[in-house]
This record gives structure tokens, sequence and C-alpha cells, in this order.
């Protein structure tokens, strides 16, 4: 904990976006100060692993605790840094997301924001210096098996552009140190128990049409360094007509693995289709299989509304229209032409 913790250090120029690429977290240099500002975890009495570059802590059910975090502006200008508690999930990389973006699948009983709780969101740090912040821990008074498994996220507050509020401009970076809470000091955050298939079928995602099939973790702990495999078959014809692999796949506790088959420009065709996929660790390996059918509204609606649609260029209708046109005079020319011609020599004759 002693080093700064600067997980994700985001560059986007005038969106503000946050990715997760890690379990919890990682320590790297003070010299990577991203944004002009860094946090750092101040240790708590409570850490299990005292060489962890995030907090695992050890709390006794019903227990109060508190984490503080130490917010370093080296930049020359006062900044308003935003204090977020996030949910572990699982995003469409087989990553652990800790965004907060991602919504809680609903096995998740005791999620880590509904018990840890930031005492600012917003914090002002002045210019080169730095700022502690509080975040308060109330542990439910029942005892919790496993982890319960997020983090604590920190943004720089950006101004909004007076012609199109609500639009953040600027530049923005984002850090993340995980947060995670157990009952008993011996319990693992990895440990492989077991995977199932929720459900699969056809989605619309960021404009895409998508397959999709939720491998879910029903567990309290990280579901780790998987290999995810599937296929899809259009039953008409029994034709292997998508495959999808993924490698060290790690899916949160009480979350989902989004396995997606990307369909591209192709159009999804309504019908029955059948998803096998197998989830092998070197402990084991689970195979799915399961039957779904896309019905022809569904599949309508989403070829209509994405983005990968065929998409003849203005200048190329415009084009061929022109062509059409001076194709039919010139035929109609040919044709007069012709015509005169075969009056003439009529006339001589």
């Amino acid at each position: 904990m002693k080093k700064i913790l600067v997980v994700f250090g985001l560059f986007i120029p005038f969106i503000l976006i946050n990715l997760s690429s890690t379990v919890l977290a990682e320590n790297v240099s003070n010299d990577e100060q991203a944004g002009g500002y860094t946090i750092e975890g101040i240790p708590n009495s409570n850490q299990i692993d005292p060489d962890s570059g995030y907090f695992y802590l050890h709390e006794s059910p019903g227990s109060n605790d508190n984490i503080k975090i130490k917010l370093t502006n080296s930049s020359e200008q006062d900044k308003t840094l935003m204090v977020k508690v996030t949910d572990a999930n699982t995003n469409i990389n087989g990553i652990v997301d800790y965004t907060g973006q991602l919504k809680n699948h609903s096995s998740l009983k005791v999620p880590l924001t509904s018990i840890v709780h930031a005492i600012q969101k917003e914090v002002v740090v002045p210019k080169n210096s730095s700022v502690e912040t509080t975040l308060n821990i109330t542990m439910p008074k029942e005892p919790v098996e496993g982890i319960i498994l997020g983090g604590v996220v920190v943004s720089e507050k950006q101004e909004e552009d007076e012609k199109n509020k609500g639009l953040s401009v600027g530049n923005t970076y984002s850090y993340t140190i995980g947060i995670a809470l157990t009952n008993n000091e011996e319990t693992p955050i990895k440990k492989n128990v077991s995977v199932e298939l929720e459900k699969v079928g056809p989605i619309l995602f960021d404009g895409r049409k998508i397959i999709q099939a939720d491998i879910l973790n029903a567990n309290p702990y990280v579901f780790s360094q998987a290999e995810v495999t599937g296929s899809i078959t259009y039953l008409k014809d029994h034709k292997v007509i998508k495959s999808q692999k993924k490698e060290n796949v790690s899916i949160a506790p009480y979350s989902f693995f989004p396995f997606q088959f990307d369909w591209n420009k192709d159009e999804l065709k309504p019908g029955k289709y059948l998803f096998k996929g197998a989830v092998k660790t070197k402990e084991k390996t689970w195979e799915f299989e399961k039957e779904f059918e896309i019905k022809e509204d569904q599949a309508k609606k989403i070829n209509t509304e994405s983005v990968f649609k065929l998409q003849i260029p203005t200048w190329l209708s415009i084009s061929c229209i022109l062509l059409v046109v001076l194709s039919i005079v010139n035929i109609i020319l040919l044709i007069i032409r012709r015509l005169k011609y075969s009056g003439r020599k009529h006339h001589e004759e």
C-alpha cells in the first residue's frame, strides 16, 4: 500500500471513459502521474496481505471500519476529484470490471456499494498538495461467505461545455484501488468453484448484431484463468456458422461473463439455433449446450437498428442514376439516328 497506486491512466480526449484491466490493482512507480494527480491507499490494520496493492481486509460481521485514501495533486492548479465506490462485474473481454457502469446480477445479494460509502464524493485538492479522504465500512450483521468485491474509482471532475451543456471537455484520467472484504482471513479471493450457462440469444450491443451467451459465476470468489470456447449452429442446415474463443477469462463473484459472437455485416436470420460451449480451467471443464430461437420480429429490429448495414453512398446512387439516364438517352438517340438513316435510304430508292 506504500507505493502509489495508478491502476488506470487512460487518456481519451473529449470523452470520459473508465476501463478495468486487472482483477484487483497494480503498483506502479511514483513517476507515473497521469492527469497531474495520484492516489495512494493508507495501510489499514485489518489488511490480510500487507504487500497487496489493494485493500484486502478481514472484517467481522457487524463491525465498522474505514478506509483512507491519500489524494496528491502535483499540478499547478487546484483539482476537484470525484470519489466513487463501485461493485465488481465482468466485461465482454473476460476482465473483472470496476467502472460501475455494468449492472449487477440479481444473485449479488450483498454488493460492496451497500456497505462501503465515501464520506466526500467530491474532494478539492489544492495545487502541489495532498488530501486524505475516508470511506466508511459497515459490515452486515450476518456472516457473509467468500469475499465482497469492488473498488474505489477516483476521477477529475470535468467542466461542462457552455455551448453543449452536459458534455465533458478536456482530457480525463481515472484511477482505481480494488477492495475485497471477508469475514475469514483464510478466504481466498480466487477460487474456481463452478459456472453455469444462464441464457443465450440475440441482442443489439453498441450498434452491433450479437449472439450473447451469459456464463454465470454464482459463487463468492473470482473465477479465473479460464479458457472459454463456443460455437453457434443454424439448425435448419446443421452448419456451424460462428465460433469463438477467449483465453485468460476472469469472472467476478455473482456476475456473468457476456460471451459474444459478432455477426458483423451478416444479417441475423430468423430460426432455431444451437449454442455449444465449454469453460476450461486447470481443475475442470464445464460444458454447455442450449437451443435458442431468433424470432422474425427480433431479427428485423436488430438488423434495422444495427450500424452494420449495407448502405450505398449517396454519390454512388447519384452516379448510377445518371448512368442509367445517359444510357437511355443514348439508346433513344441511336434509335432516332437509325430511323432517320432508314428513312433517307428509302427516299433515295
